[in-house]
């Protein structure tokens, strides 16, 4: 175990070098081009029990800078109002609009069409978790390019342009936009200020958020490794999501349709690429105390697994080399087993007085990565775009090292929780209570 420990440090701190030098390289801010021709978007919402944060996300759909787009909200047999809210938000009206029937989901109540809004559409299905609600919903879309974004999401104004320009690199088949956390954010004459501010937990997650995005996902995205597509905003060529038959009904469909797509471009020998572009933006709410934060991880952590599990007997044979490493080594390797030897080791240096001298270094070693990381992670974070004030970056880096030994500290117990706890086989929807009360409209 000892040893292992030790090795495991080596790789992690490799990795960490990786995302602290290749992001400042990688970053490259695309300056928006109006004038490039509109593909078709179809954006996806399932919802479920959203009938406090659906309107929310309606509101900021009404401001988009884009035209060539469709709304497509699934109603997955929600046990609240989320219907009759979506009834009042939209005047709702029997469609024609009827399904491609290729792929598989739970049986489909009605397709309706707003009123209000002539690119909206609600569909009303039985309950069959995220991934079904997706199929339904890739199923009746009329467009070229699909967007998956959680009912709390809200789009910022220019995010579907970004998206738009992107695909047009004949090379790029995926793409995950910028997820930001909404607490704090508001609209002032048009435009979102971004403020770090809340419970500390809130706070947290802005640091988790900043540095997953701007840090992780750019150094994937320069190495053509892009491990998840985040469900909360995502962006894919239809064809594509029919040609891998859709999501899977899992505990984490993002991840795992960004590995089928992995997957598909190996298999058919194909010169395309799955990018992160950090110019399209869309706000989500985090959740506001432990037990929802608790929950939310817990399910994460659950979804990483149920992949492992599923591909790891795949990675040297059907995927890239990048993507192996990425989610083999600085997944599985680091992201979870590191955390139980990570217990053991420390448990061993408390209470049996050993190796005392070495947990120093090494958590000086990691505090002092910790700070060129989460540096470099604000650094981009205002260079794409964020308006926080320098009083608030200052507050972020000083923030980000007692949050490395605080809440850092709980993630590694949620990651050892979420492993055993995947084994439940409990694979629904994961439900985050959320308020809807925070917006960007």
């Amino acid at each position: 175990m000892q040893y292992f420990f030790y090795l495991s440090t080596f790789i992690f701190i490799g990795f960490q070098i990786i995302y602290t030098i290749i992001p400042l390289f990688a970053s490259k801010v695309k300056p928006l081009n109006i004038d490039l021709s509109e593909k078709t978007i179809s954006v996806l919402v399932p919802a479920y029990n959203e009938e406090l944060t659906i309107k929310n996300c309606i509101d900021a759909m009404e401001g988009l800078n884009y035209s060539n787009y469709e709304v497509i909200i699934i109603n997955d047999g929600s046990k609240d109002q989320t219907l009759d809210k979506l009834n009042e938000l939209l005047d709702l009206t029997i469609s024609d609009r009827e399904a491609d029937g290729k792929l598989t989901y739970a049986a489909i109540k009605g397709i309706y069409h707003s009123e209000k809004y002539d690119n909206i559409y609600v569909i009303d299905k039985f309950n069959g978790g995220k991934a079904d609600s997706l199929n339904a919903g890739i199923d009746c879309a009329n467009s070229d390019i699909v967007i998956t974004l959680d009912a709390d999401s809200m789009l910022e104004i220019n995010s579907l342009k970004y998206v738009n320009q992107y695909f047009h690199d004949d090379k790029v088949i995926a793409l995950g936009g910028t997820v930001k956390i909404v607490q704090g954010a508001e609209k002032k004459d048009g435009v979102i200020l971004d403020k770090f501010t809340g419970k500390g937990i809130i706070k947290s997650q802005v640091i988790s958020y900043i540095h997953g995005f701007y840090c992780r996902k750019l150094t994937q995205s320069a190495f053509n490794s892009i491990v998840v597509i985040s469900g909360a905003f995502g962006a894919f060529y239809k064809s594509i999501l029919v040609d891998v038959n859709g999501f899977r009904s899992t505990v984490g469909e993002d991840i795992d349709i960004t590995l089928k797509i992995h997957e598909y471009i190996k298999a058919n020998n194909l010169n395309k690429k799955l990018v992160y572009a950090p110019e399209a933006v869309c706000y989500t709410e985090c959740p506001e105390n432990i037990t929802n934060f608790y929950k939310q991880r817990i399910r994460w952590q659950k979804a990483y697994v149920d992949c492992i599990l599923i591909y790891w007997s795949k990675l040297s044979r059907k995927f890239s080399f990048g993507v192996s490493i990425f989610f083999a080594i600085d997944g599985f390797v680091l992201g979870t087993l590191t955390a139980f030897t990570t217990i053991f080791y420390l448990i061993q240096a408390c209470f049996l007085g050993t190796n005392l001298s070495q947990v120093i270094i090494l958590m000086s070693s990691v505090l002092l990565i910790n700070a060129l990381q989460i540096g470099v992670s604000l650094i981009l974070c205002k260079k794409y775009g964020s308006n926080y004030s320098l009083r608030d970056y200052i507050r972020m880096f000083v923030f980000s090292q007692f949050e490395l030994l605080t809440y850092r500290n709980l993630l590694l117990y949620m990651n050892i929780v979420g492993t055993f706890k995947y084994f439940d086989n409990d694979e629904g929807w994961g439900f985050v209570e959320r308020k809807g009360v925070s917006s960007i409209s």
